[in-house]
């Protein structure tokens, strides 16, 4: 076994292949993402992964002594192994291998030589398949919220990709459940249930929504106008669908080019909401104006002062919250305390009377939310 390589992220992805080669190009794929380790040989693979059972296997046909069948079949016998995921990788896409690994369960398979960013995809439709499938067991309203949420926005990035637009009664059917989870105190299990998804953009925009309710409800807000904070947090990011995903998760500083980008997905999301059928004018304010600064040093219009719509305060309270509080591959999420010291530093750039009234709901709330 080579010594695991370390990177920022938390989850561990074990790369089982005997082409030396191979090996160390999934390593060096995925390291600025996870934790990799890399193995050869069949008995010590198998051994670290019951050890340690990573966040997922690639799998090669190329294991010594016996291949990547033989192993994957050990994998399977071993309990809680089988829960793993598994992605399998072969030369050719006629390889019995990948034949015999599906007829086992394995979901998603790639015929090397493959780009790091169908690795990435799959991995990551590995992981999410997997805790979408574990909210089977969470209470009914708030699995609701989850299922219909995630489809919502697994269709918003198809109909973007196809230039067609998304009815508001859909959108309000997704984030329905959400809001009676809110209303009835019932939804810590909606932040946990996403806590081990891959989707950055969904969890962000799942957060914000979450919040966002929690906070207008908490402050008397009540009927459709909830609908609304929730349905306006849940899109108000979808434009950064658009943007390509080595600028969107990019740990380091981005360039003036690589801003320009970011900063344009708040335009695209004005343009896709704009089309929607129904949508309240109170969600699109949410969507283009949450980047506003009460100062006039947001974008994409610079705003000032009481041009920033009331919603608007509220979105950018809650989004910088949540993007503080985020768990992402290259940072541990800041704890809510510091969170809201960092924001009241923001002075005038943010309406420090709302960030106290939310900050009183949340202490309030904590022991719910376990954030």
């Amino acid at each position: 076994m080579n010594p695991a390589q370390q990177a920022i992220g938390r989850d561990l992805i074990c790369v089982v292949d005997a082409n030396p080669l191979y090996q160390s190009d999934v390593a060096q794929a995925l390291t600025s993402t996870y934790r990799v380790s890399t193995f050869a040989e069949q008995n010590a693979a198998l051994e670290a992964i019951a050890f340690q059972p990573p966040t997922a296997v690639v799998l090669d046909e190329n294991v010594s002594p016996r291949g990547g069948l033989a192993l994957l079949r050990e994998i399977c016998c071993v309990p809680d192994l089988d829960r793993v995921p598994i992605i399998c990788t072969a030369t050719n896409d006629r390889s019995l291998f990948l034949a015999d690994a599906t007829a086992f369960g394995v979901r998603t398979t790639l015929v090397k030589p493959f780009r790091r960013s169908a690795l990435l995809g799959a991995i990551t439709k590995e992981i999410n398949g997997k805790v979408e499938r574990s909210w089977t067991r969470i209470e009914p309203v708030q699995r609701a919220a989850l299922k219909r949420t995630a489809k919502v926005f697994t269709a918003i990035s198809d109909l973007m990709a196809d230039g067609l637009p998304m009815p508001y009664e859909t959108l309000r059917h997704s984030c329905a459940p959400l809001v009676e989870a809110v209303t009835g105190g019932n939804y810590s299990d909606v932040l946990k249930g996403v806590r081990d998804h891959h989707n950055y953009s969904y969890v962000h925009s799942l957060r914000v929504a979450m919040f966002l309710t929690l906070f207008g409800h908490a402050i008397g807000v009540r009927g459709d106008d909830l609908i609304i904070l929730a349905t306006g947090g849940l899109v108000h990011d979808v434009g950064k669908m658009a943007v390509p995903q080595d600028v969107l998760n990019k740990p380091d500083r981005l360039t003036d080019d690589e801003m320009a980008i970011m900063r344009g997905h708040v335009v695209s999301t004005g343009s896709f909401l704009r089309d929607s059928p129904g949508l309240p004018r109170g969600a699109l304010v949410i969507a283009e104006q949450h980047h506003e600064k009460l100062d006039g040093t947001g974008y994409p219009y610079g705003l000032k002062g009481k041009d920033v719509n009331e919603l608007a305060r509220m979105a950018t309270i809650i989004d910088i919250f949540g993007a503080l509080t985020d768990r992402r591959a290259y940072k541990a999420p800041m704890e809510p305390e510091q969170a809201l010291h960092v924001m009241t530093q923001l002075g005038r750039q943010i309406d420090q009377h709302l960030l106290s009234m939310f900050r009183t709901v949340l202490l309030d709330t904590a022991k719910t939310l376990e954030l």
